[in-house]
Order: C-alpha cells, then sequence, then structure tokens
C-alpha cells in the first residue's frame, strides 16, 4: 500500500512504498487540469485506488510493454473507471494473459494529448511504447523498461532476434530531446529517473549503440 504520493518532479508523484521490495516496481502519476496519466505497473496498488483518485480523475493508465500488467493491474482500472492503454501488439499478448485492454493503440508515433507524445521503441518487446511528456518547458521520457539504470550505467534485456530492432530504437531515442528519464524497471538502481543534459544524452546512447554492434 502507497502511504502517500511522493512528488519527485513539479506535478509528477512516484506511487511506490519507501520500504517496497527489490522486486517493486516504480509507477508514476501525472497531474494534469486535462486529467491525470498513470504510468501503471505489475505492482498491486488496487488499494491505493482511494488515494489515486483523490489527486484527480484518471485520464488515462498507460503501459510502457506487456511486463507492466496483470490482472490486479486490470484491477486497478476498473475501480478507478478508465481503460488501460497499450500498443495492439502488446494487447494481444497482455489478452492471452488475461489482461483486457480497453485502448489498445495502433503501432505508430502518435500524441495521445497536445503535451504527450507516443514514441513506438520496440527491442525490448516488440510493441513497446515510451512516452514523452512536456510540463512547464521541461520534456520527461518515460522509457518503461526498455533501457534501465543499473549502478551507472544503462542496461537493457533483448533477445539476439530482437537486437536490430533495439538498434532501430536506440537511434530513435537519441533524436530525441528530454529533460529526464524515467524507467519503471524494479531492477533500477539505486534510482529509477535522472535528470540530463544534452551530452548526457549523447554519452547514454552513443553507450547504448556501441554495445549492441555485431
Amino acid at each position: 500500500v502507497v502511504d502517500s504520493l511522493k512528488e519527485i518532479f513539479p506535478s509528477l508523484f512516484l506511487m511506490r512504498p519507501d520500504k517496497a521490495g527489490a522486486d517493486t516496481p516504480f509507477s508514476y502519476l501525472l497531474k494534469r487540469p486535462a486529467g491525470n496519466i498513470l504510468f501503471a505497473t505489475k505492482a498491486d496498488t488496487v488499494a491505493d485506488a482511494r488515494t489515486i483518485a483523490a489527486a484527480g480523475s484518471v485520464a488515462h493508465i498507460l503501459l510502457g510493454d506487456r511486463h507492466h500488467a496483470l490482472p490486479q493491474t486490470e484491477a486497478l482500472a476498473k475501480r478507478l473507471g478508465t481503460p488501460l492503454t497499450c500498443s495492439d501488439i502488446e494487447a494481444a499478448v497482455l489478452k492471452k494473459q488475461g489482461v483486457t485492454i480497453g485502448q489498445p493503440l495502433p503501432y505508430q508515433y502518435t500524441k495521445l494529448a497536445p503535451d504527450l507524445e507516443i514514441i513506438p521503441t520496440p527491442g525490448h518487446t516488440r510493441g513497446a511504447f515510451s512516452y514523452l511528456w512536456t510540463h512547464k518547458r521541461r520534456k520527461f521520457l518515460f522509457i518503461g523498461d526498455t533501457i534501465v539504470p543499473v549502478e551507472g550505467a544503462w542496461q537493457y534485456w533483448v533477445t539476439k532476434p530482437n537486437r536490430t530492432e533495439m538498434r532501430k530504437t536506440v537511434e530513435i531515442l537519441s533524436k530525441l530531446k528530454f529533460d529526464v528519464i524515467l524507467s519503471n524497471s524494479f531492477a533500477s538502481t539505486p534510482v529509477a529517473w535522472f535528470e540530463v543534459n544534452a551530452r548526457d544524452r549523447a554519452a547514454i546512447f552513443a553507450e547504448l549503440a556501441h554495445s549492441l554492434k555485431g
């Protein structure tokens, strides 16, 4: 149970207990006049529905990929009265796992709202989405678990056949401008988000591109 929402940036809240276990993913809530956005995970937060609702109505519940949802995630969505959203590719996989996606989206770049871009980032999974939120002239990239910060280095987990797709994703991400990058993965240590500048972004993606060669 989340005792409270922790504001880590203006209008951006972390939903994760301070004493969370090592296998607990990072969930985030954006507070917006047009309706809040929840970046949901497998974390069982059904009991936190009242806390989430008290922060304002939830317009969208977004998933990065098939690894971010279990039946309990769908249960939370029903409590909040807001459908789960992800790509149609990931939705098909989740349906086989007993999770219904109420709003599957075509696997293409789109703007879900004026302040929120959806970016296809395959590699970790075939239909993974990343999300770019613009707020008060700052851009926040929600990367899911496509890449994960682990003790000062960015890691990825892809099958050998998917490495080509991952290279494409790294190229796409290297062209984005963002000020903060956030991961949902439980494997993120010691933290799951970083503020970055242009030099940091270049270094992240140059290192990833180098490791994906061959």
